[in-house]
């Protein structure tokens, strides 16, 4: 009998074959299963099922719900009650209520539940903050995430994937992790046209001691980086900041007195750290972290869309 920890994901996306999977096969102590509605069972591909409720009646330990967004919260809530961990693609839920909901079950089942929200768990992001002193010495933030894809726009209607709903939960992030004290946000979009589906935003997110500003956009240039400014330096990660590649040198500006260094961390897989971290809280049945990381993300999403 197999002592490994099964993981079964829902969903067979380009993003999982590409980034996810790579990452969780380093991993030796979990059983990698799929379910996959679009491709035909190749267990030589880890592809066990296709149909995502008899999937779940095989009892997996761990649910990874890799799938377009208005089936995130629907999956989820299945999976929790079938008695499983469960892990979401970013966003968990379309709002607050929904992600209060699958916080108070997993709770009562005492279950984690977490958002694969992943970009700070990389090596890079702990370099920053060794460059810049401390997290405190941090000022300004500012990051631009811009894609060159086009999108339909009957299907951004119908998996509720506009650019609000598929990049805010970066800028949550952001917040989450580097606003300590009481702040105030604000937010301009524009539109696809006659529709009330996001294509652009633009946040700002100020305290007394920083403040932040993220341009997220669509059909533009690709763009991704990350930059943090203290009194004395500018601190760049300006190589897709929010999707790290495995296993690359990540590369590091610092600009101080006017000078450039550019610097080179070393390789690491966020999303291979944080399944490892995933790993851990289920060992140790702690998962509260999680949950408030859910519960503030989605509170922060829920300002931008009512702004």
């Amino acid at each position: 009998m197999s002592n490994k920890t099964k993981i079964l994901f829902l969903g067979n996306s380009s993003f999982l074959q590409r980034r996810i999977l790579p990452a969780v096969k380093k991993i030796e102590k979990l059983e990698i299963l799929i379910c996959s509605k679009s491709s035909k069972i190749n267990k030589e591909k880890k592809i066990y099922y296709n149909n995502y409720y008899k999937a779940l009646n095989s009892k997996p330990d761990i649910v990874y719900v890799s799938l377009t967004n208005n089936l995130h919260f629907k999956m989820a809530k299945s999976a929790l009650k079938k008695n499983c961990n469960v892990i979401v693609d970013k966003p968990i839920t379309q709002n607050l209520i929904e992600a209060k909901k699958l916080i108070k079950i997993a709770k009562k089942k005492k279950l984690l539940l977490a958002e694969a929200t992943v970009f700070n768990y990389h090596k890079a992001f702990k370099e920053v903050i060794k460059i810049i002193g401390n997290s405190r010495n941090i000022i300004h933030i500012q990051s631009n995430f811009n894609i060159p894809i086009i999108k339909n726009i009957s299907q951004v209607r119908q998996t509720n994937g506009d650019n609000l709903m598929d990049m805010s939960p970066y800028a949550a992030a952001i917040i989450r992790l580097f606003f300590k004290k009481k702040f105030k946000i604000s937010i301009r979009k524009t539109f696809y046209n006659n529709t009330k589906l996001v294509k652009n935003f633009y946040i700002f997110c100020d305290s007394q001691k920083l403040t932040y500003f993220g341009n997220f956009g669509n059909e533009r240039e690709y763009l991704s980086e990350v930059k943090f400014f203290s009194k004395k330096k500018i601190i760049s990660i300006n190589h897709q900041a929010f999707a790290l590649p495995a296993n690359k040198k990540i590369l590091l500006t610092v600009k101080e007195n006017n000078k450039l260094i550019k610097i080179n961390t070393l390789k690491d897989d966020a999303i291979k750290n944080f399944m490892n971290d995933i790993l851990k809280s289920i060992r140790n049945k702690k998962y509260e972290n999680y949950y408030n990381n859910i519960f503030f993300d989605a509170s922060i999403r829920d300002q931008l869309r009512k702004q």
